[in-house]
Parts: structure tokens; sequence; C-alpha cells
């Protein structure tokens, strides 16, 4: 099967020539197909140019362009040109008359702008009035009440239409604490949509239903004197149990978010190496709240305020090894500028803020942290989780967090591993933040993390063989 694709300007008058003697062709023989792509005038060019390189065509500036596909949408393509060239083979084969007067074509150009604008206007109104669609699967009261309320009056993941927030428990005992959520929240500022606003599903794949942020909570807890292989085994049926549901049911962009979770790296690893439909960037775990617990104790031994530090960063395989680089927290400081400002006596300087390391005054003193002085755990865990969608959903991209993403060997950390580290949303993906310096203790995986993730078959999606792949290509 031919298709021919026909690319151009909706202003254009050959743009809509071209278009209606294919619709024509359509309509009489039952073998012809074609497909319109329309750009706008100010992106046309680039679109053209990088379209083009990616085939491998040498073609001049042609507007409509035509090509054809041969089979499905992976079938191989060969360009046909421009208007003239497209006539000529339609003449050739189908022995079609091309010919149309020119007051028709201006008004087919005039109807093609107005179609686009209105169903471009239409589809971005009716996308401004969806709500965003969130599901927490795990959600457990009181934690997933306090997660709610935030989500609720974040104004970076609102819409017109509000939010909607899915909980879902797979535990049936659970059911009474979700609706005690529901009830507790339906009236809260912010929640728009009232009583429809949190709604409690007895699966988590009608959750997912137009999802744009799953969350995934709660930890699967070693029983005593469980080994440690055992325990991973349960976590990683668990996640492979997930990886199957989203690959049937979830939207392919959603963002996936996990917290709470005692393996959290490992399932992390576990539910992105097998979710092969969902994008590999839109996996992330939530790590902050481990350097965040520790800024009080900081605070009082350095007698520097809370609100002038930044959280310590977080480093490596969590539930497996966890190192805070406290010599590598930021802190505000005042600086005297030594500029002399114009229209100012020489005595006068202006005073600005700047960042500085605590590296120098954390080697200077005594410094412990007891994990027992944070009384609600859950509440820091919870602030950097929002923080993370706040961010994400915002696209800001002027804040550096810590969080488990995909390594991409920065920080010499291996390669297809998702790892606890300084981050940066970069064009709606989470990176690693480059400019932030490496701990001074390097951060290495240990042999037992890398045999646990030979055990089970990880980071085998990310990384390739590429001698094996060529003798799999001479096969």
């Amino acid at each position: 099967m031919v298709i021919y694709l026909i690319a151009g300007i909706p202003n254009s008058v050959d743009f809509g020539h071209a278009k209606l003697v294919a619709e024509k062709l359509k309509n009489t023989l039952p073998f012809f197909s074609y497909k319109v792509v329309v750009k706008l005038k100010e992106e046309y060019q680039d679109w053209l140019n990088n379209f083009c390189l990616k085939q491998k065509w040498v073609i001049s500036y042609e507007n409509p362009f035509i090509w054809r596909r041969f089979g499905n949408i992976t079938g191989p393509c060969t360009p046909i040109g421009g208007i003239s060239n497209f006539f000529e083979i339609l003449n050739e084969y189908y022995n079609v008359d091309t010919r149309i007067k020119s007051h028709l074509k201006k008004q087919i150009a005039l109807d093609n702008v107005e179609r686009i604008t209105f169903k471009s206007a239409q589809q971005n109104q009716e996308k401004l009035y969806q709500p965003t669609r969130v599901c927490i699967t795990g959600a457990t009261y009181p934690s997933t009440s306090f997660l709610t309320s935030e989500l609720l009056q974040l104004k970076s993941i609102q819409t017109k239409g509000g939010i909607v927030v899915h909980l879902h428990n797979k535990d049936i005992k659970k059911y009474s604490d979700l609706m005690k959520i529901k009830m507790e929240l339906r009236n809260i500022e912010g929640n728009i949509r009232g009583h429809n606003g949190i709604i409690v599903v007895n699966s988590i794949e009608e959750g997912l239903i137009n999802c744009d942020l799953l969350i995934v909570m709660g930890s699967i807890k070693r029983k005593e004197k469980e080994s440690f292989k055992s325990w991973t085994k349960r976590n990683y049926d668990d996640m492979m149990f997930l990886s199957c549901i989203l690959n049937l049911h979830c939207p392919k962009m959603c963002k996936i978010l996990l917290m709470g979770m005692d393996l959290l790296c490992f399932n992390l690893n576990v539910l992105a190496e097998h979710s092969e439909k969902v994008y590999l960037y839109n996996f992330v775990g939530v790590t902050a709240h481990f350097g965040m617990e520790t800024l009080s104790s900081i605070s009082r031994a350095t007698n520097i305020p809370i609100s002038e530090l930044h959280c310590p960063p977080v480093w490596g395989f969590i539930g497996y090894s966890k190192y805070i680089d406290y010599n590598h927290i930021m802190y505000h400081t005042d600086v005297q500028s030594n500029l002399n400002p114009k229209n100012k006596p020489q005595s006068k300087f202006e005073y600005y803020k700047t960042h500085k390391f605590l590296g120098s005054i954390m080697n200077s003193i005594q410094f412990t942290y007891d994990s027992n002085e944070c009384s609600l755990k859950i509440l820091p865990e919870i602030r950097a989780t929002v923080t993370i969608i706040s961010e994400w959903f915002g696209n800001k991209s002027n804040k550096s967090l810590c969080a488990a993403i995909f390594s991409d060997g920065t920080f010499n950390l291996p390669f297809g591993i998702f790892m606890s580290q300084p981050v940066v949303l970069e064009d709606g993906e989470w990176k690693p933040y480059n400019e932030f310096p490496a701990p001074t203790n390097e951060v290495f995986i240990s042999d037992k993390v890398m045999d646990l993730l030979n055990d089970y078959n990880l980071g085998k999606r990310f990384t390739v063989n590429w001698r094996e792949s060529t003798e799999k290509l001479l096969e």
C-alpha cells in the first residue's frame, strides 16, 4: 500500500490545490490514500529541513512538499517534491485532470486557514478545561491525606478544570481510610471540583485512564528474620506486576513518581526496566527528604537560619547505600559589592546574596544527626514530593534538587541505573545537574548492589552490546 503525504502551510494556494486533488482521488479510487501534515509558516522551514535531514534527502524549499511512504508507518519513504512533480505522477498513473481556477485556489486556502485555526483553538480550549488527573496507588491514611491536600492547592498542576485525584489501595481493608480522606478534603480551599475532586477507585487500571501523574507510595516491609533475598524478591514481584499494568493501561507520557519505599532505587530500576511503554525520563524517585530532615540539626550547629540553607545533596542507591554530603550544603550569605554604585557616596556599599558551600564550617564543628529527631517523618517527604511535582508541571527549570533518576554517567555514576543525585529540569525532563560538584567521597556502587542488579537482570533496557547487535544484524 502506498500513502502520499502532503506537507505545507494552510494559507498556501498550492497546498490547498494538492489536498483537493488528493481528496477527489481518494473518493473515486478505493486504493488511493493520502495524509496531510500542516505546519505554521514560522515553523515550516525548520521542520522541512530537519525532516529531510533525517530521511537523508537533499531538497530545496517546497510548499507543499510531497513524498510517498510504502507499507505501514515505519515503511520506506521516497521524495516526490513540489506540486508540479506530484501532479506529473498523478497524470502518469491515474490520468487525472489537476486543473483548477485561480479564484477557487484562493478560497480553498482561506478555508484551510480558518479550519486549522478553529481546530487548534478548539483543542487548546478543551485541553485547558480538562482537569489534571493524578492517581495515587498504595494510598493510606494519614500520609495520603497530607499529600492530597497539598496537590489540590498546588497552582502549577491546576488547569481551569481543576485537578482530580484518584485514590487506590489493593488492600480492600484500606477502603474506609480512602473514603475518610475523600470526606475530609472535599471542601478544602483549592478543590474547585468539590465532591468530585477526589475519587476512590477499585483498580489501578481505572485510575490510569487519561492519567497525567501516577504516584506509587508505600513500602513492602521486611519481615522479622526474613532474608534480604526473599525481601527483594517480594519487592521485585510487586513492581513486575505493576509494570504489566503500566504497559497495558498507562499513557506513554504519564509521569511516574515513587516515594515512601525502603528499597526505593531497586523498585525504581525494576519498574523502569520492564515498563517499556512509558517514557524513560518520566520515572523519578523522591529522595531529597533525607537531606531535608537534617536541616534543623545543621541550623542549630552552625547558627545559620534554616531559611538560608539549601538541603544537603543525597547520593546513592537508596535502600542499600546512602550518602548525605554535608560539605556541599549551599547557604545564602551577604557579600559586599566592590563596585561603587552610581550617584551614591563612596562610603556606602551595596550588599547582595550569594551562595557558598558549608564545607569549611562543617569541618570546624562536631556535627551528628539523630534520625529519631524528626517526629513526623512523612512531612519532609511530602514536601520534597510536592516540590518535584510543582517544578515538573510548572516546567520552571530554575531549581536544583535531589532525586533518584536515570543515570547517564554524570558524576562517574554507572550508566543506566536509577540513583539519587542532584538534578535539574531540562525541557520538562529531570537530568543530572552536571554543574554541581561531585561529593568529596566519591559515590560508587558496591559489588553487592551490582550483584543484586545482575541477579534480576536489570539495566539491560538502557545499555547496548554493540558486538552482539552487529552479530544479530549479520544473521
